[in-house]
């Protein structure tokens, strides 16, 4: 197991790349510039495969002159009027018949409620969007980082177990046929690099948590 240290750091690279990724799929928000660099250091700091994408993500946006562009884009995929081709959530994914607010949706939410959580009421979406998830996902590494600073071992596990079952539940398996929408139907370069960052990072991360057996305290050794 890493030592506490180092594990703290890495927790807090994936806490900050969770929350950046949930604001780039807002849409090109007043502060993307920082959300991009942000989201490319914490790629750095984890040694992951994603910082390559993520470097062309940077290197697509070229400041105020694209807003209009990306407003465009995130529009058409994700947001409509009419039917969009990468709908963001995770039920059109995960159910039979492709609808919205299904079982999956209800277990999302669940999830939250079982920390206390609930959407804001600015939030418009349903609880399986994208944005929701991928924040979920940044409250319950924060949590991970809070039991590190308590040594509160019990806390950790607990976090670490509910990471794994949300990644195989929601994001885990519906990001990788929502970034194959994005990636085909995009209209810029920009959506095209951030659903490439998702798509491999996610599936890192879910290779990348440790069994809940690896975190168990080792025994005690015998009075000799």
């Amino acid at each position: 197991m890493k030592t506490e240290s180092k594990l703290r750091t890495l927790e807090a690279a994936r806490s900050r790349l969770y929350r950046r990724l949930a604001d780039a799929y807002r849409g090109p928000v007043s502060d993307l510039p920082m959300v991009l660099k942000e989201t490319e250091s914490a790629l750095a700091q984890l040694g992951s495969d994603a910082y390559e994408a993520a470097a062309r993500l940077m290197a697509s946006y070229h400041g105020a002159a694209d807003t209009h562009a990306l407003t465009v884009d995130h529009a058409a995929l994700f947001a409509g009027p009419f039917l969009v081709p990468a709908p963001p959530y995770g039920s059109v994914y995960l159910e039979d018949k492709r609808q919205l607010m299904g079982d999956s949706t209800i277990d999302a939410q669940q999830h939250y409620r079982s920390l206390g959580l609930d959407l804001s009421s600015d939030f418009k979406e349903a609880p399986d969007h994208i944005c929701a998830e991928l924040e979920f996902m940044h409250v319950l590494v924060v949590r991970g980082i809070a039991a590190i600073d308590a040594a509160d071992h019990r806390l950790l596990v607990e976090s670490i177990s509910h990471q794994r079952l949300f990644l195989e539940r929601h994001l885990g398996v519906w990001v990788p046929a929502f970034t194959d929408k994005v990636i085909e139907h995009a209209r810029t370069d920009y959506y095209r690099h951030l659903a490439t960052v998702l798509r491999i990072y996610v599936a890192e991360d879910m290779e990348a948590l440790p069994d809940l057996a690896d975190l168990q305290p080792a025994p005690a050794e015998a009075a000799g």
